[in-house]
């Protein structure tokens, strides 16, 4: 299936090197001194090195089918920034788990879950999969990225690497969607994992949420937990928030840049670039429309 046209101007996929500053520095609870609200974000931390490999195999699996050059430089990039995501939240879960929270444990369940998903499932529904979840990511990307009272509350050692990789989100969001509408495009497919998604993804988080309160003793915290709660479900909260955008994907025309987000790539560049140690070149898209890493 060709691309769109509407959505023929790709945006660069920047490949950025870094080095965060996580360490005895970065207070137990991070995130507005709220055990709930650092929970969370541990949570949703301890899916991505798993989560990002699995990313990758999907899309190595269908390499050599793609005949588009300028999707083969994408696709690249999109591995390269996948893998660096990786290591920076290994960095950060081992940071954790130093603490008395079991993040790396957690994180080798979801390799075996995952080792037994590539089992499972055909590859044509592992990049279904990878599509679905990297919708996700995106939109709480986008969250990150437009919605200060998010990030308002973080430590300022922490904030650049959720920043960093919203950006890195926001940039890639479509390559995987790319990928799979060359090499299946089938919309039942990719609804039907969607919908698993919809269910599995916020239990994980959630499940894995859990285990980190308990384990910290502050499952009870009444108070906290009200304060996470309108953090998350609130008005203009952030899971709230992302619902509409989320739903978008069963439209049978979807695609990412249909919610074009491409101004908020640079608009919070001043907060992490100080940690950018070795940033490339932008994969597609020429010097002059690429946005500043």
């Amino acid at each position: 299936m060709s691309r769109d046209p509407a959505y023929n101007a790709a945006v660069p996929v920047v490949v950025r090197r870094m080095h965060f500053a996580l360490g005895e520095n970065v207070p137990r609870y991070w995130h507005s001194n709220s055990p709930f609200l650092t929970h969370y974000f541990t949570a949703l931390s301890i899916l991505f090195p798993g989560g990002e490999r699995f990313f990758i195999d999907s899309v190595h699996n269908f390499e050599a089918q793609i005949d588009d050059p300028e999707l083969r430089v994408q696709v690249r990039a999109f591995v390269q920034q996948e893998a660096h995501h990786t290591t920076q939240h290994q960095i950060y879960n081992q940071m954790a788990t130093q603490r008395g929270i079991p993040a790396e444990r957690c994180e080798r369940l979801i390799e075996r879950v995952l080792q037994a998903v590539r089992k499972i499932l055909s590859r044509k529904a592992q990049l279904a999969m990878t599509v679905c979840l990297e919708h996700f990511t995106a939109v709480f990307a986008n969250q990150l990225l437009a919605n200060p009272k998010v990030t308002e509350g973080m430590h300022p050692d922490v904030k650049p690497l959720w920043l960093w990789h919203a950006v890195e989100e926001t940039e890639h969001k479509a390559v995987a969607w790319e990928v799979y509408q060359r090499v299946c495009g089938s919309y039942w497919l990719r609804a039907l994992v969607m919908a698993r998604v919809m269910l599995g993804f916020p239990f994980a988080a959630s499940a894995f949420q859990f285990v980190f309160l308990l384990a910290d003793r502050k499952l009870f915290d009444i108070r906290d937990l009200a304060r996470g709660m309108r953090f998350l479900w609130g008005r203009g909260g952030f899971i709230r928030s992302v619902t509409p955008e989320l739903m978008a994907f069963y439209r049978r025309d979807f695609h990412p840049w249909q919610f074009d987000n491409r101004h908020l790539i640079g608009s919070r560049r001043h907060e992490y670039q100080p940690y950018v140690t070795t940033p490339r070149n932008p994969s597609v898209g020429g010097a002059a429309h690429a946005p500043t890493p």
